[in-house]
């Protein structure tokens, strides 16, 4: 087992530490940190393990082998380049930083330090993602020529999905941007909002296919329509599912046999995805009965139907078991920081795209000293420290309680 620490105990920290906790044949769990003392001793009071509140301390005590990284965004380069440094490998949750001279910066660290950086992009390990994908490399639909997905909130886990399931590498980005002023609220997530923003990508791939993707971030709120909707169109039928990480049910295949197309004019048969879950309510396949000159039946088997993770814990599992086979293997991680920054790359290429007046930009992107600049200035006002040029003067401002 690899020693693992906790670094960020907030709402997403709490189901890192939990399903950490899950995989007992992979951690030992050592600490947990949070620059709120009260979050910390909460988290690691569920587990009779240390809590802190300062990085370094944990570092010097407990001497972790794997860290997972669940503090505000705009703090993951700060944690990461301090462990890098260290010599620790880390998983760090999306989006991987907030520009790319950051996403370089954390990248860098880790390889002159030979250590392992993944982003916890999970959302293309959710079991009926990894289903999806199956289906595709199997062929069942034909080739993948576009993907089109709507989505509640934040653009890269949608992108990142998009990405595996075109199974080629995104070219360029146009983008239309708009945003309005709502009544101030908070949403169930605990964030203020003041506004609301709508962003439509169009990505181009080097394989000739398109994806699409709308996003906004509307959660629930306001009385907004709740459709989502993920729909890949390959040459011979069509995969329908829901747009949102944690929802499911409804998900089919629609697709033509060689009689569909002859005889009933392309008019595809839907063939539902079915779930088995064990006596006690472990998943343990999702599956779709296919006619046999489609393949038959194909299935995606759960690998901890035999751990008590429930469906919607498998990809993060999926995640942490992924940094620590990278560890203790040598081996890449599951979704490398290059991989993070690709996703992010083309949430910030949609984001330039709109300020050009909707025109393509071309991937992969160089940073943008105007970018990096800007936030700098506005991390150095806020924290008082320069994300940049004293590692580890700004990481102790970061996580003194306050």
């Amino acid at each position: 087992m690899l020693k693992y620490a906790l670094i960020g105990h907030g709402r997403r920290g709490a189901a890192h530490l939990a399903t950490a906790a899950a995989l007992k044949d992979t951690f030992e769990i050592v600490a947990v940190c949070d620059a709120h003392r009260e979050s910390a001793e909460a988290g690691a009071a569920k587990l009779g393990v240390p809590a802190y509140t300062d990085v370094r301390r944990l570092i010097d005590e407990m001497a972790p082998e794997v860290c997972d990284v669940v503090v505000p965004a705009q703090l993951h380069h700060i944690v990461s380049c301090y462990l890098s440094r260290r010599g620790i490998s880390h998983n760090v949750e999306t989006g991987l930083a907030p520009t790319l001279g950051l996403m370089d910066m954390m990248i860098a660290d880790a390889a002159e330090n030979g250590v392992k950086l993944q982003t916890s992009e999970n959302f293309p390990f959710v079991p009926v993602e990894q289903f999806v994908c199956k289906l595709i490399n199997e062929d069942i639909i034909g080739r993948v020529h576009k993907s089109y997905r709507l989505f509640s909130t934040t653009g890269y886990h949608g992108l990142a999905a998009i990405r595996c399931r075109m199974n080629a590498t995104p070219i360029a980005v146009s983008s239309i941007g708009h945003s309005m002023p709502v009544v101030p609220y908070v949403d169930r997530a605990k964030r203020d909002f003041r506004s609301e923003n709508l962003e439509f990508y169009a990505v181009d791939f080097d394989n000739g296919g398109i994806g699409i993707a709308m996003v906004g971030n509307k959660n629930g709120c306001l009385g907004r329509n709740h459709l989502v909707g993920f729909e890949t169109c390959g040459e011979r039928g069509t995969i329908i599912t829901n747009g949102n990480q944690g929802a499911s049910g409804g998900e089919t295949v629609n697709v033509c046999t060689d009689e569909d197309i002859a005889q009933r004019a392309g008019k595809a048969q839907t063939y539902a995805f079915q779930r088995e879950y064990s006596a006690s309510g472990a998943m343990q396949r999702i599956f779709v009965e296919l006619p046999a000159s489609l393949g038959g039946t194909v299935e995606w088997c759960n690998p901890y139907r035999h751990t008590d993770i429930p469906e919607n814990g498998i990809s993060l599992a999926t995640m942490l078991d992924g940094i620590a086979n990278a560890v203790r293997e040598g081996t890449q991680p599951l979704w490398t920081g290059e991989m993070g920054r690709a996703d992010q790359g083309m949430v910030i290429a949609a984001h330039r795209s709109a300020r050009v007046n909707r025109q393509p930009v071309p991937l992969p992107l160089a940073a943008d000293p105007a970018e990096e600049d800007a936030f700098d200035r506005d991390f150095e006002q806020r924290f008082g420290a320069h994300p940049r040029e004293d590692i580890e003067k700004a990481l102790a401002v970061n996580f003194k309680a306050r």
